[in-house]
């Protein structure tokens, strides 16, 4: 039998990135490792092997890790977000969204039987201090596959696109990409990412927490927490938080 080849140097900092990053998410998460497991569709054994630096990441598990912990790919392995990206760029022909501009023809529309059209507003949300949306205006829309729609669970006219204002996200979010909402998911979830409403009226997008000390976290992903800190709320204080919706996609689903 031949020896198993070691682990070159980058793959065991991918691991132990990666551990780092579920030992510090899965308490407030309430993630195991059996958990890890069933959504990936392996062993518990497995999951170990991987964080414990047995077994080398790869992109499947990449994924499922970086969807459950709530983080991209990118904080752990840019090598594999690199191959993830490669791989979503071969396959985005098959059309999971087009851009439909103001005044597009009819002749050059996606099929209406094959695709939803979501309204594309103006409106800006801020991984920042809050932007205030004076008025919002249709700027054409982006249509979705609605074959994909269903598989991710989700409704047409419940979504809607807006765009992101700033950088307290990073890299989750980057200054001025697309995000879809869906604005039937108003329910606190913990780990989701939303759009609020500040008390000044602002929206801003914001991950949501469940304190394991109780009540919830209002945070960003930017780890710079000198400039983005966590913004603690009870769960009385939660209940008055005008959540917008939730974010489902950004380029990408989340």
């Amino acid at each position: 039998m031949s020896k198993k080849k070691d682990l070159s140097a980058e793959q065991r900092a991918e691991c132990e990135a990666a551990k780092a990053l579920f030992v510090s998410r899965k308490n407030s998460l309430g993630l195991t490792q059996a958990k890890v497991a069933d959504a990936a569709g392996i062993s518990p054994a497995a999951v170990a092997m991987y964080l414990n630096g047995v077994n080398p990441l790869n992109a499947k598990f990449a994924s499922v890790l970086a969807r459950l912990i709530g983080e991209p790919v990118e904080r752990f392995s840019p090598r594999l977000a690199e191959e993830i990206a490669g791989m979503t760029a071969e396959k985005r022909p098959a059309g999971t969204v087009v851009e439909i501009s103001p005044g597009t023809d009819e002749g050059g529309s996606p099929s209406s039987d094959d695709y939803a059209l979501i309204p594309q507003y103006t409106a800006k949300g801020s991984s920042g201090n809050g932007y205030l949306n004076d008025h919002v205006e249709i700027k054409g829309g982006l249509a979705f596959k609605r074959d994909w729609l269903c598989r991710m669970g989700l409704k047409p006219d419940n979504l809607r696109v807006a765009y992101n204002h700033g950088d307290s996200n990073w890299p989750t979010l980057t200054d001025g990409e697309v995000v879809l909402l869906d604005v039937a998911a108003v329910d606190p979830a913990n780990g989701k990412m939303f759009a609020l409403l500040d008390p000044d009226g602002e929206m801003i997008f914001k991950r949501l927490i469940r304190d394991i000390k109780g009540g919830w976290l209002i945070r960003s992903d930017n780890d710079n927490k000198t400039l983005y800190p966590d913004m603690p709320i009870s769960d009385e204080g939660i209940r008055g938080v005008d959540i917008v919706g939730r974010i489902v996609w950004r380029g990408g689903a989340m």
